[in-house]
């Protein structure tokens, strides 16, 4: 019988990659980025997976609100994809580039790296992530048409790829524009089946994120309950998860809640919270919403 091939160090870096990846979709992410900066430093033997590692660190550090080191680990997996003629890891780390600007509210610097992104893009799911967060974009600009546009078109490509996690990232971003056009019926079935998907795929920060957009229908179907129940999960998985921006969003909705039971002081303490943490993680569009909240609360 003859004896197995031994693995190759590209072998090896694609294994050690594989298990980043598992420990990023559960949450662990120290163990998750160094994994990640393991793969990086085999970037002679395997270009595309350290610089696919680069982008993976990018997100990671983005997530939770640390810029420069996002920004640096973004452009070094981009460099790395160019200089190898790597074009689709070249965009999948325009694509997180795109969404370090995009999570600081700066829409102007965004765009054009997930429009770069798809001229770039060599696969399905690639193209769908640029797709989405060009469709979240219009959603912010209240540009439902456009965004549901995107978002449908960014569902057919994860589909066509065959990945059941995205197209649960898309069912979300649909149900939050169904939110914000005020179907409230068909956004809580939308965001319903979210969760379910996110939970099945085992990623924990995408299931916090439905949970949290769930949690926001059933506030304004005046469900106040169960959807502080939602958004206090959400709350909790995010911290766990040292995800500054998510935590803001969670303490602002649940500040929403308490105004709807008249305990403003509750609600004051929730966004003075929400306040320090943005403060601390430099979310300038979340500290203007804040404001915004606060201002609105009777004395």
């Amino acid at each position: 019988m003859s004896p197995r091939p031994r693995p190759t160090p590209a072998d090896d870096t694609a294994a050690l990659l594989a298990e980043g990846i598992r420990y990023e979709r559960g949450g662990v992410t120290a163990r998750a980025l160094a994994c990640f900066e393991e793969v990086t430093e085999c970037w002679r033997d395997a270009p595309a997976a350290a610089a696919e590692a680069w982008w993976r660190i990018a997100n990671q550090h983005r997530l939770q609100s640390r810029w420069l080191l996002a920004l640096d680990a973004a452009r070094a997996g981009a460099t790395l994809a160019r200089e190898h003629g790597l074009s689709n890891q070249e965009a999948d780390a325009m694509n997180i580039e795109g969404a370090i600007w995009m999570t600081r509210g700066d829409y102007a610097a965004a765009r054009p790296l997930f429009e770069r992104t798809l001229e770039l893009a060599q696969t399905p799911s690639t193209r769908a992530k640029a797709l989405q967060n060009l469709g979240g974009i219009a959603g912010e600009e209240r540009a439902f048409d456009e965004a549901q546009r995107l978002f449908v078109a960014s569902r057919q490509e994860y589909a066509s790829a065959g990945d059941a996690r995205g197209e649960a990232v898309s069912m979300l971003n649909l149900g939050r524009l169904q939110l914000e056009r005020g179907d409230l019926a068909g956004s809580r079935d939308t965001l319903e089946a979210a969760v379910s998907a996110a939970r099945m795929s085992g990623d924990l920060e995408m299931h916090a994120a439905a949970l949290l957009n769930l949690g926001m229908v059933l506030s304004a179907l005046h469900r106040i309950g169960e959807a502080e129940e939602r958004i206090t999960t959400a709350y909790g998985q995010f911290t766990i998860a040292a995800i500054p921006v998510q935590r803001v969003r969670c303490l602002m909705q649940l500040a929403g809640l308490a105004v709807q039971r008249n305990e403003p002081v509750t609600a004051r303490l929730c966004l003075t919270h929400a306040r320090d943490v943005a403060i601390e993680a430099q979310l300038p569009r979340e500290l203007r919403l804040i404001a915004e909240q606060l201002e609105s609360i009777p004395l």
